[in-house]
């Protein structure tokens, strides 16, 4: 069911590197069709729908990607209007304090949720029961994020430390600390503890109470958007603007900050290549084969590939990704280390054009 007063903030400017050659500077990992036929864009606007009417929903994106945006929000009714453009990336912080400011000027009794892009969630009906509770938390006044119950010992996700207490005769569980990504013996003793939850990067609040932290701990941000939040108003002044995110600027600082334990929605950031081999549908021998591929005798494999026949014999534990000008081989357990290869390429003046 759909209620008037609730808005959703869809943070759609990142560049995703970590899936390059596929991801380019011009066509990040939100946007692309590597899962199923919508791209993970187009699955999060969908995913929120059943709750947020089209003209409630809004997307902070980079002005590079702006038109991209307004061609995938034409199916679900969204108004390009409700695309806000930022001249460069500056982390979360100015990109949500932005958002909340124009749905604060638009409704004073405004409940945000704010949601990332290019998080894969498949268990769409646990989702939608998971942001109820946040969003009915966040009534209360409480900022409220979404905690991602663990299935590993993750050390690429930051974690919430999380205490069980009793609030007007609920439950609610309180984040008392954010852990940075921790080493393996930690991340191993936060499963075993069962009280560390991964940091999702999804929240709920109302918009004039996150404001009101944004006035306390990140006052330039809120003052830039007191009196305009108009996007040439926005580009002029986006320059001034710290570079930070919404957990360090604000969360961690914040008290009253409580979490909803999701531990059916089966999510992930499909954070990197092997993360998406972990995702895919795999064939015989643990294999993914997309494109035109053939195999002999390979085992826990990904060959993401288009019109080019790709051969591979006897490989083990590798990624290979073919596009029309570039050609990734990868194994599977460093695949994060494609960012630093990206980084590389930069400083390139033979790569450039590949980004």
């Amino acid at each position: 069911m759909k209620n008037h007063h609730l808005y959703a903030v869809i943070l759609a400017g990142g560049s995703g590197t970590r899936f390059w050659p596929l991801s380019r500077k011009l066509i990040p990992k939100q946007f692309l069709r590597i899962i199923g036929d919508r791209s993970l864009f187009e699955e999060t606007v969908s995913r929120i729908r059943p709750r947020v009417a089209a003209k409630n929903i809004f997307i902070v994106t980079n002005r590079l990607y702006q038109s991209k945006v307004a061609q995938e929000i034409k199916k679900f009714g969204v108004p390009k209007s409700n695309i806000l453009s930022e001249p460069e990336g500056k982390n979360t912080a100015p990109a949500i304090g932005w958002a909340a400011a124009r749905i604060w000027a638009k409704d004073k009794n405004a409940v945000m949720l704010v949601l990332p892009s290019d998080h894969l969630i498949q268990n769409k009906g646990a989702f939608l029961r998971d942001t109820d509770r946040a969003v009915s938390l966040a009534r209360k006044n409480y900022l409220v994020t979404i905690g991602i119950a663990p299935t590993r010992p993750e050390t690429g996700y930051g974690y919430l430390k999380t205490v069980k207490t009793k609030a007007g005769g609920r439950v609610i569980w309180r984040v008392v600390k954010f852990v940075e990504k921790p080493s393996l013996p930690k991340a191993k003793k936060f499963i075993k503890e069962k009280h560390y939850l991964w940091n999702g990067g999804i929240f709920a609040w109302k918009a004039g109470v996150i404001l009101s932290e944004f006035k306390k701990r990140l006052p330039v941000i809120y003052r830039a958007f007191q009196k305009k939040t108009d996007a040439k108003y926005a580009a002029r002044i986006w320059p001034s603007l710290p570079a930070i995110s919404v957990d360090y600027g604000i969360l961690e600082k914040a008290k009253g900050i409580v979490t909803v334990p999701a531990k059916k929605v089966d999510w992930s950031d499909v954070g990197s290549w092997d993360a998406l081999v972990g995702i895919l549908t795999k064939g015989k021998n643990k294999n993914t084969l997309k494109g035109n591929v053939l195999d002999i005798g390979s085992k826990d494999i990904c060959v993401i590939g288009d019109k080019r026949l790709i051969v591979t014999v006897g490989l083990e534990n590798t990624i290979v990704v073919d596009t029309p000008d570039a050609l990734l081989l990868c194994r599977r357990n460093l695949s994060q280390k494609i960012r630093d290869a990206v980084a590389l390429l930069k400083k390139n003046r033979r790569g450039r054009n590949l980004l």
